[in-house]
């Protein structure tokens, strides 16, 4: 008996202790938002009797927005060349499109699928032309760079974008132009 009282507390505690762990999609959104897409950096540096200072914040918020159809455009990544298209005719029918610029004048488009936005969060599976099936992540921020604003889509990826063998690119920003 105190065996079974036992095992059925410690399930029930367990149960517990998990499902208070489990984040809601607000609280994904802005975690995501504030632990990928916004930094601080603060240099001071003395040379020859000149001193140079460098301040810069970058704050990103969630845009929760009433309508989901309001997030619907044409979303870019500069310096990536990667345009992402959503149409959205309502929560349950989205539909996306990811252009990737690979480089030496080669573009891949692929499809998005099992897409959900709630409260600020996307999450899509990319699918690959070789058939291969990536899961995004990502939220509709406003980034504030040092006073300036601008509205888009940041995107963790799964798989880093290497440039020059040196550089490791794991998240992008999206910023709507349409």
């Amino acid at each position: 008996m105190k065996k079974t009282l036992l095992l059925l507390f410690t399930s029930l505690l367990f149960n517990h202790i998990t499902f208070s762990q489990e984040l809601s999609a607000k609280e994904r959104a802005e975690t995501i938002a504030r632990e990928n897409f916004s930094k601080s950096k603060y240099m001071k540096k003395e040379k020859f009797g000149v001193t140079k200072e460098l301040n810069r914040v970058v704050v990103s918020t969630p845009v929760i927005e009433k309508n989901v159809k309001d997030y619907s455009g044409v979303y870019k990544a500069y310096g990536f060349d990667h345009t992402l298209t959503l149409n959205i005719k309502d929560a349950q029918n989205i539909q996306a499109t990811l252009k990737e610029n690979n480089g030496a004048n080669s573009n891949s488009t692929s499809l998005l699928k099992n897409i959900t936005i709630n409260d600020a969060l996307f999450k899509a599976v990319q699918v690959n032309a070789d058939g291969t099936e990536t899961p995004l992540e990502g939220v509709f921020i406003n980034k504030n760079d040092n006073g300036q604003t601008e509205f888009g889509l940041g995107i963790k990826l799964s798989k880093s974008i290497t440039i020059d063998n040196a550089l490791h690119i794991d998240k992008l920003f999206f910023k709507k132009v349409n």
